[in-house]
């Protein structure tokens, strides 16, 4: 069958996408054809396309770590999946498409009821933020964290689960005009502009259990300074490490060499992690069919609800990334591909 995609073609910040039609075949043993309803646009997609994420694709690749779909079709050896199935997935790439085989165990069921568009945007953003919170810093009632933008999509994310946990004092840094948001969410808001995030925690106790810091960079020291004794810095991304929508490699080299030193340099039970769900994955196979079967719960469940949910059609992807590359970006939004061209 034919199936369209689109493919990053450049590192370049212009002209860098191009819808093109293949030939699918058919599923390979252990897979399974997905007719893509909705994949995730997140600013990873952008990071990758720049070639700022270490051991990315080299271009012509197609982007997209995360979709919902139906399938239509299994490769021999695939049981507990038929046609008809919705399912939603975290792929390394090719979620920018019409259609795609993926294989069978990396499928979760989207619970019944479930808009394709919603599943698609908490397929990523919670997941992460959930395992960050769950697996890698082990947050509980009682404890104290910091996220860091925390309007924007995974910054909410953050917000949402740890109101779940229960007696957890949460901070996020924004912008003052999504202070209220930040309220809504059930964080005391830091202006980052205006405020000295620093200054702020430590004038409360500091003392926290984790920082979710999405920066990178020189940023990444000071995060450290606020935390308690054994608690949790966790990296997860380079949001500094594009400049006018262009990669600044000393932001991302400072990150990086940040989380590999800081450790060595002050061993006082404090922890630096840079998050990787491939990496998690590896240690904890498990991790990731329960972690994403439980997001999907709970957003069956009206526990979690993603802020903003923009759908368009695949010929708008360049557009949208290039919305995400934005100085503004899309705080607290979530854009979603439908799949269609």
């Amino acid at each position: 069958m034919k199936a369209q995609r689109v493919y990053a073609l450049n590192r370049g910040a212009s002209e860098f996408f191009d819808i093109r039609e293949v030939e699918l075949p058919e599923p390979a043993a252990g897979q399974a054809r997905v007719r893509v309803e909705a994949a995730g646009v997140s600013y990873g997609d952008l990071l990758l396309q720049r070639g700022v994420i270490p051991g990315g694709p080299k271009p012509p690749f197609v982007p997209g770590f995360d979709l919902v779909g139906v399938v239509e079709s299994v490769g021999p050896g695939v049981v507990g999946l038929a046609a008809g199935d919705r399912v939603a997935a975290l792929v390394r790439e090719g979620g920018y498409s019409t259609a795609l085989n993926v294989p069978a165990e990396r499928l979760v069921p989207v619970p019944d009821g479930v808009d394709p568009t919603q599943a698609a945007a908490v397929t990523l953003n919670y997941f992460i933020a959930h395992q960050m919170l769950h697996r890698v810093a082990d947050v509980r009632g009682g404890h104290r964290i910091l996220v860091h933008g925390a309007s924007g999509g995974v910054g909410l994310a953050f917000l949402q689960l740890a109101g779940l946990i229960g007696d957890v004092t949460v901070w996020g840094t924004a912008s003052a005009g999504n202070a209220d948001l930040l309220r809504a969410a059930g964080a005391s808001p830091i202006d980052y502009r205006g405020e000295d995030f620093v200054a702020v925690v430590k004038a409360a106790g500091a003392n926290l259990r984790a920082v979710f810091d999405p920066m990178g960079g020189t940023h990444f020291w000071r995060s450290y300074s606020v935390l308690g004794r054994g608690g949790y810095l966790v990296g997860y991304g380079q949001s500094k490490a594009l400049r006018d929508g262009r990669r600044d490699m000393r932001v991302g080299a400072l990150g990086f060499l940040g989380g590999i030193i800081a450790p060595k340099l002050l061993p006082d039970g404090r922890q630096t992690v840079f998050y990787n769900a491939w990496a998690l994955e590896r240690s904890q196979p498990a991790a990731y069919r329960e972690d994403l079967a439980q997001v999907l719960r709970l957003l069956a469940e009206g526990r979690i609800a993603p802020r903003a949910v923009t759908a368009l059609p695949l010929a708008e992807a360049e557009r949208v990334v290039r919305e995400l590359a934005a100085p503004a970006g899309a705080s607290g939004g979530k854009f979603v591909l439908t799949g269609r061209g």
